[in-house]
């Protein structure tokens, strides 16, 4: 349904409008909560409560939404993008991922081979471990460059230093990084 006749639907029939609203884009929504939340730290009923949040905040939020700025899919992944990050960040600073707890870190599924998911858990324990071996401020930036998917920007607010200096500090990490896991340099 084109833009225009799902937000005549919503704001007319709000049910129906958001039935439409689930149907339509659920799939690419869900798709853009599980990029940003690594499956094996979060449980599928993780996935869809953040798919839930991101069609209600849509709603709660319609007001303020301006198709002339952006079609609705684009709105609807950039609220799924950012809410995603900040589930992501939340659960981060409350502890509530745990790299010593192995039934928080393993998702099974029926078509997964459980050995798959022991080597990409192990690798992720190693790559984790390299990027804390890095020390302040290096870990930190990698982390939030590359996990919470801050811009150097938003790091350089952050940590006091300047965009420049996270940029180069950002380089110089994942050469050590490359290093360390057999890689050549950049």
């Amino acid at each position: 349904m084109e833009d225009k006749k799902l937000l005549r639907l919503l704001h007319k029939d709000p049910n129906a409008g958001m039935e439409q609203l689930l149907n339509q884009y659920t799939g690419l929504v869900y798709a853009v909560v599980k990029s940003k939340l690594d499956g094996s730290y979060y449980v599928s009923s993780d996935l869809e409560d953040c798919v839930a949040d991101v069609f209600s905040k849509f709603y709660t939020e319609l007001a303020d939404y301006d198709p002339a700025k952006s079609s609705i899919k684009s709105y609807l992944c950039v609220i799924a993008r950012n809410h995603a990050i900040n589930v992501a960040k939340k659960r981060s600073l409350e502890g509530g991922i745990s790299l010593d707890d192995e039934q928080s870190l393993l998702q099974i599924a029926d078509d997964v081979i459980i050995d798959s998911e022991l080597a990409d858990e192990e690798l992720r324990r190693e790559v984790i471990k390299a990027v804390e071996d890095l020390g302040e401020p290096d870990s930190s930036i990698i982390f939030r460059k590359y996990y919470y998917g801050e811009s150097s920007k938003e790091i350089a607010k952050a940590t006091g230093l300047s965009v420049s200096n996270v940029d180069t500090r950002t380089h110089r990490a994942l050469n050590k990084l490359r290093k360390m896991f057999g890689g050549n340099e950049v």
